[in-house]
């Protein structure tokens, strides 16, 4: 479930991420008052099995039934964590467009889910989810290698963050008067590793300074393919310990 809206006095739009059909947005009838057909399902961080109608005319489908597969029971108990599930889902959201990608963006996001809600460490999950997520949609930053001349990223040198050529430069790659970000040696090759390894080997070798920088550039890279501010991103860094925004 990736988010819901009411709609009219006792129904709801639905928007689900599914494993064969992509993302799909449907209109609930009657959810709001149906105890048999949508109980507990309608809410983010439940695995359900939907099953719903084509309308030949729209591309709303006609939601008839949802049945509760499972719970990720963790996102409710824990303020940071249901900031980081929330944005996830939102970023799912923003990212994937109509009902392409449907396999791999689902298995993508269930991965996530699951390592958060098993106490897997936050930022490292996420900075790998945005990596990948990125990749999943066509938008996959150059990381290991300069992405202008290919240069592997070795030694000690910075990279350079150019969001318009998509990816990391080195240095004698910088074009005059280019808008670029400074990124330390080892953060770029701590997103490479993020971005090639599965999301369960996120927490490996991980450094809290190399993850604040990288947050930042992933940040970047994914403002620079979305409109518009992601909410919950604002509500991820006021629940933070260090925040000085903290809503605790």
């Amino acid at each position: 479930m990736l988010r819901t809206r009411p709609y009219g006095e006792s129904d709801r739009i639905v928007t689900l991420i599914t494993e064969q059909h992509g993302k799909v947005t449907g209109i609930a009838k009657g959810a709001k008052n149906s105890r048999r057909r949508f109980a507990g399902t309608l809410e983010p961080f439940v695995l359900i099995r939907a099953v719903f109608r084509q309308r030949a005319t729209s591309d709303l489908v006609f939601l008839l039934r949802c049945e509760l597969v499972g719970t990720l029971r963790a996102f409710t108990r824990d303020l940071d964590l249901f900031a980081a599930g929330s944005y996830v889902l939102e970023l799912t959201d923003r990212m994937v467009f109509g009902r392409e990608s449907g396999r791999e963006i689902y298995g993508l996001g269930l991965d996530a889910l699951t390592l958060l809600d098993a106490g897997a460490p936050t930022d490292a999950v996420l900075r790998a989810f945005e990596l990948h997520l990125l990749a999943a949609s066509g938008y996959a930053p150059a990381l290991d290698r300069c992405r202008a001349c290919g240069r592997a990223a070795d030694g000690e040198d910075p990279r350079y963050l150019a969001l318009e050529r998509g990816g990391l430069v080195c240095r004698r790659c910088v074009r005059a008067g280019e808008p670029v970000r400074p990124v330390a040696a080892a953060t770029a090759r701590e997103l490479g590793r993020l971005a090639r390894s599965p999301l369960a080997d996120a927490a490996a070798r991980t450094d809290a300074a190399i993850l604040r920088e990288a947050a930042a550039v992933t940040e970047q890279l994914v403002a620079a393919v979305t409109s518009g501010p992601v909410h919950s991103l604002g509500l991820l860094g006021r629940t933070r310990v260090d925040s000085p925004e903290g809503v605790r």
